[in-house]
């Protein structure tokens, strides 16, 4: 039971600081806003745009990315009691390109869809969440990449890494809302500028902590580039789409529902086409076996 608690209470509150952290910032954005004289109503609407619309959006695909690097951590954890470091670093690797090859995709669309999304779910929207998720939506790769990093560490016995990291950051985080929200008129953006940031000094001290204990060195080519790549002719296809359609169509729905398959489908060959994936990477994707059948038709794609 010790040696559970020991292990369980780490990632407990390196989660805890997490969460803590938006609590902590909606306090200090009304709060200092507040004391220079804004608005409390205004101050609630501006919030709100952020912490119900924008963090609530961007919050799926994070889900979604995040089960990569939960599903991993078993065979991280088996590989390295082994003394496999090799095999463990290309564990890594297949599960970043596999959390990558999601959340790319994502942050471009959001970012290319975002008007039509928000108001589609928020009508009462001022628009402002759009403006969020149109800056803010790279951050899904960041946090991928630190939820990645924090399942590694998590999974080769060192829990307490991710729970210094996440404070260390929580504290920069502190200061930079601080500093910004009295020093500029950046409003809610600060908030977002915090996020940010947060999410990077977590990235970086990770990468930091993992080069020392496995010599891990990211995929940038692979893993990040590529997926990003394919999001270009994605992004593009979905923006001309939804709104060209949305001059003579004026419903954000009938304008998602016909753009969003056909960018999905302008990626998957995208995606085929610049990673040249090989059939196993391909079957760790979701939906990897259909995926496989679309590709053996695709005279582009052999098998490596």
């Amino acid at each position: 039971f010790r040696v559970i608690i020991l292990v369980v209470s780490p990632i407990i509150l390196s989660t805890f600081v997490y969460n803590v952290n938006a609590y902590i910032n909606g306090y200090l954005f009304s709060d200092i806003l507040g004391r220079r004289g804004g608005d409390a109503a205004q101050i609630g609407i501006l919030y709100a745009e952020y912490a119900t619309y924008f963090m609530t959006i961007i919050n799926i695909p994070l889900t979604l990315s995040s089960t990569a690097p939960t599903s991993m951590i078993p065979e991280v954890s088996a590989l390295y009691a082994t003394g496999d470091i090799e095999a463990t670093r290309e564990c890594i690797d297949q599960t970043v390109q596999l959390s990558m090859v999601v959340s790319a995709p994502c942050a471009m669309g959001l970012a290319v869809l975002a008007q039509p999304i928000v108001f589609l779910l928020y009508g009462n929207s001022t628009g402002l969440a759009a403006n969020l998720l149109i800056l803010g939506s790279f951050s899904i790769l960041l946090n991928g990449m630190s939820n990645i990093s924090n399942g590694v560490l998590q999974a080769i016995g060192q829990q307490r890494i991710p729970v210094i990291t996440a404070a260390i950051a929580l504290v920069v985080d502190i200061v930079v809302v601080v500093v910004l929200l009295f020093t500029t008129n950046l409003g809610v953006y600060a908030l977002l500028i915090a996020m940010v940031i947060y999410s990077v000094v977590v990235c970086v001290l990770n990468d930091r902590a993992m080069k020392k204990y496995l010599q891990y060195k990211n995929p940038w080519k692979e893993g990040y580039l590529y997926p990003v790549l394919a999001s270009v002719p994605m992004g593009i296809v979905a923006g001309c789409i939804c709104y060209g359609l949305n001059i003579f169509e004026n419903s954000n729905f009938i304008c998602l529902i016909v753009s969003i398959p056909v960018a999905a489908v302008v990626y998957l060959f995208a995606y085929l086409i610049i990673s040249k994936p090989s059939e196993s990477q391909l079957r760790r994707i979701p939906g990897g076996s259909y995926l496989i059948r679309i590709a053996e038709k695709l005279p582009f794609w052999q098998n490596n």
